[in-house]
């Protein structure tokens, strides 16, 4: 009997420890802040803690970190800063209606130097005088991303900005980089979204078969993306939205695009990724998109953007008559100029 004591001491003795070896606290002093709620959410938007400032804007989160993630200051449902979550001290300090900055571990130490460098680059791009000049900027910036990745393999920082470069990197490439991290930050939750998010991006890259979609039309007509593949035809599968900037700018080169190649073999799949029918519909009509277009709505919908890795739109796929992806993510007069190759025989 004693030996069995001794052994559920010893257990609980190591649960303990264990448990204080992955331990945070996080203490704020953030001027501005009299008495408010102060809310700790997850990357869900779901409480993770919350308490109550003091006079003096202070406030503690005390908390064990089942692995590395990030997570939301609120005060008063507002977000007002990320923190890195992960074993030891975080300082929260700042002023409420100026800057917050977040410290104490090695991911929220260097998130917060990253975010003032990014800052100034931002800064400079914003007052660029030529087009040249904006180019070189948002190169340094996207270095500043990788270099970035690279100095924080070891924690959960690094992988978040992972997650912003996506576009960046080829499907394997991000396989590669992903395995560059330490194993601690592999175990997690977001590298397991990653690696199947670049395991899609490796089915949808030059050179591998297209994947058949069957959405329903404005009619409410079922249509397949394969009924419009075949001989002598190339598909681009755009990804848009009515609501989407980025995407209403490059319709006016899909409009010129399909009506200058629609006999000479192009056909257009676009994939709307609306949630309102009507506006879909109005931007359809309104902008002359004459060619097939379907909706992602529902379990098909879903099943489409995660089988094509649609991270962000607008996203194309220029699909040739084997079956085969010739080209992704065509844009402005790049269209026009690839089909031209293509079909100006």
């Amino acid at each position: 009997m004693k030996k069995f004591l001794l052994i559920a001491a010893m257990m609980a003795l190591l649960m303990c420890s264990c448990g204080k070896k992955n331990a945070y606290t996080i203490t704020g002093e953030v001027a501005g802040l009299d008495n408010s709620e102060i809310t700790l959410l997850d990357e869900k938007g779901e409480t993770i803690a919350s308490t109550t400032s003091d006079a003096d804007g202070k406030f503690t989160f005390e908390g064990v970190a089942e692995e590395p993630s990030l997570a939301i200051l609120g005060v008063h449902s507002l977000p007002v800063a990320i923190i890195f979550i992960e074993p030891g001290d975080i300082e929260v300090a700042g002023d409420i209606n100026t800057e917050i900055t977040v410290t104490g571990t090695k991911a929220n130490d260097h998130s917060t130097a990253f975010a003032a460098r990014s800052m100034a680059i931002l800064e400079r791009y914003t007052t660029a005088t030529s087009e040249e000049e904006m180019e070189a900027i948002s190169e340094e910036n996207t270095r500043l991303y990788l270099e970035t990745i690279d100095e924080n393999l070891d924690n959960y920082f690094g992988l978040f900005l992972l997650t912003n470069v996506t576009d960046e990197m080829t499907g394997q490439e991000l396989l590669d980089k992903l395995d560059a991290f330490t194993p601690e930050i592999k175990k997690t939750s977001l590298a397991d979204e990653i690696r199947d998010f670049a395991e899609a991006m490796t089915k949808t890259e030059a050179g591998q078969t297209y994947m058949d979609i069957t959405l329903s039309d404005p009619e409410g007509n079922p249509v397949a993306l394969s009924s419009l593949v075949g001989e002598g035809k190339y598909v681009l599968l755009d990804f848009w939205a009515s609501w989407c900037g980025p995407c209403m700018q490059e319709v006016p080169y899909l409009v010129d695009t399909y009506a200058t190649y629609h006999d000479k073999g192009l056909e257009i799949y676009g994939v709307s990724l609306d949630q309102n029918a009507d506006d879909w519909k109005e931007a359809l009509s309104e902008n002359k998109m004459t060619w097939t277009n379907v909706m992602a709505d529902g379990d098909a919908g879903k099943e489409a953007q995660e089988n094509y890795a649609i991270q962000s739109i607008p996203s194309n796929f220029l699909i040739g008559p084997d079956g085969k992806i010739v080209a992704r993510n065509l844009r402005g007069d790049d269209l026009k100029a690839k089909i031209s190759e293509l079909l100006d025989k």
